[in-house]
């Protein structure tokens, strides 16, 4: 029996892992205007994806800010800004966050790489752990440096921070086997009472 219960076990990882595949994540896309500061135009139109229609964050004495709020938690890790700079002297910087408390907490800031787009890659897993053990759902653009500099964002993308479902799949059968192997040793002993 126990032979038998092992061999099940073993196929069904084996059969989890075969499905986990990079496709089975979720794509997150920015939703909603969470808040605005300093010269921003048609800030909605940096929501969903890509479009071609473009929010301009525009530098002004003191910085301009976009926040974007995700349609839902994201770790940070493959996020993706579709936008470009609008001079290379513009100092574009990126903070995540969460609502905790009602209070929209952020990360320190990244500064954007160089160059003037039309995506840029990045990985802020590390700054959403800083601020929350759960996702991040905010998304904080600055925009300083020079007069005259800015940025246009027409979209900003990301991955779930929810398990993939063979995640679970393997999950709920580590426990399931757990339970079983505890019930089997709890048997005997009381057997013998």
């Amino acid at each position: 029996m126990e032979n038998a219960l092992r061999s099940l076990v073993i196929a069904a990882i084996l059969l989890a892992s075969s499905v986990q595949t990079a496709a089975a994540a979720t794509a997150v896309f920015a939703t909603s205007v969470y808040g605005t500061s300093g010269s921003v135009a048609g800030a909605s139109n940096a929501l969903g994806a890509a479009d071609g229609a473009s929010a301009t964050i525009l530098r002004v004495a003191g910085g301009s800010n976009l926040i974007l709020q995700m349609s839902q938690a994201t770790s940070g890790l493959n996020t993706l800004l579709s936008g470009a700079r609008l001079t290379l002297g513009s100092n574009v910087q990126i903070a995540i966050g969460e609502v905790i408390g009602g209070v929209a907490v952020f990360s320190t800031n990244l500064t954007l790489p160089g160059g003037f787009g039309p995506t840029y890659a990045l990985d802020l897993s590390a700054l959403c752990t800083t601020v929350s053990s759960t996702g991040c759902s905010l998304l904080r653009i600055r925009v300083g440096g020079a007069p005259g500099s800015g940025f246009l964002l027409d979209g900003v993308s990301g991955v779930a921070a929810t398990p993939e479902p063979s995640t679970w799949l393997l999950m709920i059968l580590g426990f399931g086997a757990l339970a079983f192997r505890l019930k089997q040793r709890r048997a005997p002993a009381l057997a013998l009472a």
